[in-house]
């Protein structure tokens, strides 16, 4: 058999994803957060674009004064610099505005997107660019809060009058950990002896070395550290545990005082940096507001506040047309500008329409969680939504997370509708896990202190309920929440008496 070589032609398909998809991806998964601030980029970055209302109205200048050749050396010398890049564009990679996706059809298919991108009311529409006329200037005169290195820094340098003992201080600064906690390795003997004043600075448990040796600190602050306490200390993971009778016979004191000595212990920070660490809490902005209109029928909404108002300005565009005509720089600078901003407009149109639909149709699938609460919540999953409005399952979850809606019993991810069902021992719906957790929740608050409720007593009475679950799911249940075993339970309820 002989090697020889020849030309053959073959037809093959592939799915490619082009940067232009990849950012309409990028954008369809951002929080409200996110998306203002890549916005800002691109407005950075485009010319063309601008904030609805950011256009200044100036008045016309005297004809005497204007020439329609005034600023043209500014832009030659703008496209020619635009024009550096060695051949030409690739216009596979720039989209018109009627043929938004045309380069990878297949797999915006497959993420559920639609190729229709005709005018809506989300058109050009965002986070809005007012100013705040509620700001004041005093807001600028607040200090701000010193930090956790700087607030110890500060302490360091007015206990510590050696600068041996400063500089020895202010390093181990950095070996702190997130509680404040003094690694044992770092305590040398020239530690050992800073240590006692470094424990005296503020607040109170900061370069402890231990757990005990923090609470210590603190209830010694208090004067109430006595040998009782320091035996207790010593034994934490009792109190864990739940062996409260051991305790008592290593204290030498009753199950009463006992019960006094946890409540001191919980009163304690067991984390002394969190108090010098403390962020400002996140703002959680809701995509979408829920609301009943006067005939009880829900209305699902965007909310408008979130939503990037980006426009094109056609007279700039206009004029730097206009003004480098015959330019084939000036033409490729407006020509992939242009394509840029129509894409990101198109884009944001997109993302918003997809939000909202979806959105709807969890609230169409869910409408007795929102009259009724937690209990009421039906099992539901991503492919039930997206079989419904014809998209991609990665379509539906990259819409629902970080994306929360804002109602009468609060504001919630849109993740949080989702869970599996659990059958009913009628057979006739599936449960949702969320409300069989809430349910379960429900029957451990009520239990009596001389009927506390083991696993096997909770299956019994959800099965009672048509709730068909395993005594082990349960557990699982039990566990997820943070609520301790029966046993545990028992020790606690009969020590708070």
């Amino acid at each position: 058999m002989s090697l020889t070589p020849r030309l053959d032609l073959r037809q093959t398909q592939t799915v490619t994803m082009t940067p232009r998809l990849q950012q309409a991806i990028r954008l369809l998964q951002m929080s409200a957060l996110e998306l203002e601030t890549a916005v800002a980029e691109e407005l950075e970055k485009n010319p063309f674009l601008e904030r609805e209302g950011d256009t200044v109205e100036t008045d016309n200048p005297e004809p005497s004064e204007f020439s329609e050749f005034e600023g043209r050396e500014e832009l030659k010398s703008l496209f020619d610099s635009a024009g550096q890049e060695e051949g030409p564009p690739d216009t596979n990679d720039i989209p018109t505005e009627d043929s938004f996706y045309e380069q990878a059809v297949d797999t915006a298919e497959d993420f559920g997107y639609s190729s229709d991108f005709s005018a809506d009311p989300w058109s050009g529409t965002g986070a809005k660019g007012e100013t705040d006329d509620h700001f004041s200037a005093v807001d600028l005169c607040a200090s701000k809060p010193l930090s956790f290195y700087d607030s110890l820094t500060r302490q360091i340098n007015m206990a510590f009058h050696e600068r041996k003992d400063r500089d020895l201080a202010l390093s181990l600064l950095d070996k702190l950990d997130e509680n404040g906690y003094l690694p044992a390795e770092a305590c040398t003997p020239s530690v050992e002896r800073i240590l006692p004043v470094l424990q005296g600075l503020s607040p109170t448990g900061i370069f402890a070395r231990s757990l005990s040796e923090c609470l210590a600190l603190q209830l010694k602050e208090r004067d109430r550290c006595d040998p009782a306490m320091v035996i207790m200390l010593e034994n934490l993971e009792l109190i864990a545990q739940r062996e409260y009778k051991k305790l008592s016979k290593l204290c030498g004191v009753d199950e009463e005082d006992i019960a006094d000595m946890i409540a001191e212990i919980r009163q304690l920070n067991p984390r002394p940096a969190s108090a010098l660490m403390q962020e400002t809490p996140s703002v959680l902005i809701p995509d979408i507001l829920l609301r009943r209109d006067k005939f009880g029928r829900f209305v699902v909404e965007l909310n408008q506040a979130v939503l990037p108002r980006v426009l094109i300005n056609q007279t700039y565009v206009a004029e730097i047309s206009a003004a480098g005509r015959g330019n084939k720089a000036a033409g490729k600078f407006v020509s992939e500008h242009l394509s840029s901003a129509n894409f990101l407009i198109k884009a944001l149109n997109q993302r918003a329409e997809t939000i909202l639909k979806v959105a709807t149709e969890i609230v169409e699938r869910q409408k007795d969680f929102f009259i009724d609460g937690e209990k009421a919540l039906k099992p539901m999953v991503l492919k039930d939504v997206a079989e419904a409005l014809g998209m991609h399952e990665s379509t539906v979850s990259r819409v629902t997370v970080n994306k929360y809606i804002a109602c009468q019993r609060g504001i919630f991810e849109l993740k949080y509708f989702f869970s599996q069902g659990l059958e009913s021992r009628t057979g006739d719906d599936l449960v949702s896990a969320q409300a069989v957790k809430r349910r379960i929740k429900e029957l451990i608050e009520a239990e009596k202190k001389e009927n506390i409720l083991s696993d096997e007593a909770l299956v019994y009475l959800l099965k009672r309920e048509n709730i068909d679950i395993a005594r082990r799911t349960v557990a699982k249940y039990r566990e997820a929440m943070g609520i301790p075993t029966s046993a545990q339970r028992k020790r606690d309820k009969r020590l708070k008496g």
